[in-house]
This record gives C-alpha cells, structure tokens and sequence, in this order.
C-alpha cells in the first residue's frame, strides 16, 4: 500500500510539473506595459523599456521616432508635419508610459531625462523651431570633483580612528 501511494505521488507532481511547462504564464506585458506591476527598480527599468521599444507609428517617419539614444532631429522643414501630423502626440505618449512606470531615474543613453526631451519637444512646436534633443552634461565643479571627495573623507576618518584607537 506505501509503495502505490509514492508512485501516485511521483506521477502527480510529474503531471503538475508538466501542465506547468505546458500552460507558461508571462507575468509581463509587453504591449501595455502600464498594466505591470513594477515593485522592483528592475521591472520598472523593463516596462519603460517596453514603452520606448513600442515606438511605431505610421504618423512618424523612421528618422523621427524616439529611440534609447535620446537623440531626435527634426529640421525647421519637417517640424510642421512632425507636430500636427500626429507624431509629436505619439512620442509624447511615449514619453508618458515611460514617467508612469518609471517616476524617477529614467535617463537615455545620452543622460537626458524625461523631461528634458518632453520640454524640448514642446518647445519647438510651440516655436515652430528645429527639434533637436542632443544633451550634453553639465560641466561643474561638484560633478567634476565630487567623486573623489567622499573617498577621501572616509579614508582619512579611518586613518584618524585608527590611529586614536592604536595608542
């Protein structure tokens, strides 16, 4: 009688674990990605991902769609079209999905946030200006020399302390 109900049992878990590979489940949406759950700082950074990797628009021309490197160009000829002719509402869209799953800390390849790109992009439409979002970081004593400063610190407190401590 043990040894029928131990083969039952080794069938049974088999069978689950077979279902179970069958009938995969995928926990992420790819096509809405505000529909995620994003508890962790990963899938967060994932569902943003998936909200600029949805970026095809028949409104936009290839050159014009926003993609990681930040950059957009559009020249003072095709600003018109560009935001009247939908593909401005479409990468602001985009824009939007990616600050919804991801509030802080979403950058682009080029270290442009969000909003950056948002504000320029409203800026030359409203202007009717040429769009371009290259950003460049800015230069400044605390980005250039903050890094060494905190090191330094830690290192001569524990200097400081071991040598109070080793008398």
């Amino acid at each position: 009688m043990e040894h029928g109900k131990s083969k039952f049992l080794l069938f049974f878990s088999l069978a689950t674990c077979f279902v179970f590979l069958l009938c995969p489940t995928y926990a992420e949406n790819k096509i809405n990605p505000r529909a995620n759950v994003n508890l962790s700082p990963f899938e967060s950074w994932r569902s943003a991902y998936f909200c600029i990797m949805n970026n095809y628009s028949k409104d936009c021309a290839p050159h014009n769609t926003l993609t990681f490197s930040g950059k957009l160009y559009v020249s003072q000829d095709e600003i018109g079209n560009y935001c009247d002719g939908g593909c401005k509402d479409h990468t602001l869209a985009l824009l939007k999905c990616a600050h919804e799953v991801k509030r802080k800390g979403f950058l682009f390849e080029n270290g442009a946030s969000l909003l950056y790109v948002y504000n320029k992009i409203d800026a030359a439409c409203n202007q009717h200006s040429a769009l371009n979002t290259s950003y460049t970081k800015p230069n400044s004593a605390t980005s250039l020399y903050g890094r060494y400063y905190m090191p330094l610190v830690s290192a001569l407190t524990t200097i400081a302390l071991l040598s109070t401590f080793s008398m």
